[in-house]
């Protein structure tokens, strides 16, 4: 069996994973001109009601079919339904970019979003295919890292580059160019490739079943307050900081953005961090990495929300240290993503990996959007018992991210349970 080509396979992944996150992101810098252009109806105090649907209801339809994916993954082959998957991407970003009105674009936004959901579990599913175990923290990482520089690139093509139709044509072809090659170099590809394993006829009670293994059981449980914070952060933490600081949105925004590229290099870190130690031979390194880097992520965003600011000073000397702490918090903290991938792949047997990696997208997705919502719903609560709103959004901040003290207690089981739990194959 000859080797597959893993470095040919993840450039090509990773390069139409950043592409279409670039598409998804882009019409956070174009809104407005949406708007002026008549395409998002409404008044001015009406318009941003219909804007927010163009990404709700996409997403809710994406949601609800995304399991469907993961079962066809399991069933045809993960390396068809990612081809056609991103096929679809692609038509739908070209249906944005061709909308003359409303109507078009919530028709071509959710052909796009029941694609760029549902891919996601597909990819994780694949990505084990192609990775051996001691390499998928890497393998992994570039996924993640992927989808955080394509938000970076996708405000930057529509924001400031190019008009924004063709700045969706743009993305429209690069998703297609990069998912055709990704399907050629793939060619063999098979579920359970890298494992050499033969996998039996698919049972959706079977995969279901898979679910309930202790490590799986635990990964999947600790989702929810694991994203939760993210969701928050991804949201509010330009308006806490502008808010709370009291300094311009500007600054603000540049403190968030540098943070978020420390999110990608935190994917990639802790990935190869943890594929060292699990070719040393040690069976704890991606619990030991994950418990490492989320607490010293949550101490560090700790000391960042909490962080002492002079309020309404704006100088470098004074933004330098608590933008250093926020930096330093997403990095460490998402030390943990490419692990939890890459333990709940090594518990689940390959022919089931699509099925059970769809719920695992629905459980991420939903702590994605239940932060958002709890976190202001802390704040007004602390407001209307009388503590000033400065107060309300620290204590509410720090409320969500102690969350991921949960998150701790559940690796530090799962440390115990995985090594018993992890399927081994013949080399």
């Amino acid at each position: 069996m000859d080797k597959p080509p893993i470095k040919a396979i993840l450039l090509f992944l990773g390069l139409m994973v950043l592409f279409y996150f670039a598409g998804f992101y882009m019409i956070a810098a174009i809104l407005d001109i949406l708007h002026k252009e008549g395409l998002i109806p409404g008044t001015e105090a009406d318009w941003r009601v219909y804007a927010g649907l163009l990404r709700t209801i996409p997403q809710v339809i994406g949601l609800g079919l995304s399991f469907l994916w993961g079962v066809l993954a399991d069933k045809m082959g993960r390396r068809k339904v990612l081809f056609v998957l991103g096929i679809l991407m692609a038509l739908g970003l070209l249906g944005v970019s061709l909308s003359i009105n409303y109507i078009q674009l919530m028709i071509s936004f959710t052909v796009f979003s029941i694609a760029m959901i549902g891919v996601s579990p597909v990819i994780y599913a694949f990505i084990a295919d192609v990775v051996p175990s001691e390499k998928r923290g890497a393998g992994y990482a570039v996924y993640y890292a992927a989808s955080v520089f394509g938000m970076a690139v996708g405000l930057v093509m529509a924001g400031i580059f190019l008009e924004w139709r063709l700045a969706y044509l743009s993305t429209a072809i690069l998703v297609f160019l990069f998912a055709t090659p990704l399907f050629i170099v793939s060619r063999g590809i098979t579920i359970g490739y890298v494992e050499k394993k033969e996998v039996g006829e698919y049972g959706l009670k079977k995969a279901l079943s898979a679910t309930i293994k202790p490590t799986a059981l635990l990964i999947l449980v600790h989702i929810i307050p694991w994203t939760m914070p993210w969701g928050m952060l991804s949201l509010f933490a330009v308006d806490y900081i502008q808010t709370r600081w009291g300094v311009s949105k500007e600054s603000a925004t540049l403190i968030v953005s540098l943070a978020v590229l420390s999110i990608a290099i935190g994917h990639i870190v802790g990935g190869m961090i943890s594929d060292k130690l699990v070719k040393k031979g040690d069976p704890l390194a991606r619990p030991k990495v994950s418990i490492a880097g989320i607490s010293i992520g949550y101490l560090t965003m700790l000391a960042m929300l909490a962080y002492p600011y002079p309020y309404g000073v704006e100088t470098m000397a004074t933004l330098l240290p608590p933008a250093l702490l926020a930096i330093s918090g997403m990095m460490f903290t998402t030390f943990a993503y490419p692990n939890i991938s890459s333990v709940l792949s090594d518990v689940i047997e390959p022919e089931y990996r699509g099925t059970v990696f769809s719920i695992y997208n629905v459980l991420n997705t939903a702590g994605w959007a239940i932060g958002p919502f709890v976190y202001p719903v802390i704040v007004k609560y602390l407001v209307d018992l009388g503590v000033p709103t400065n107060n309300a959004l620290m204590n509410a901040a720090i409320a969500i991210v102690s969350l991921w003290l949960v998150c701790i207690v559940f690796w530090i089981i799962i440390a115990k349970t995985y090594p018993r739990d992890k399927i081994t194959y013949e080399k």
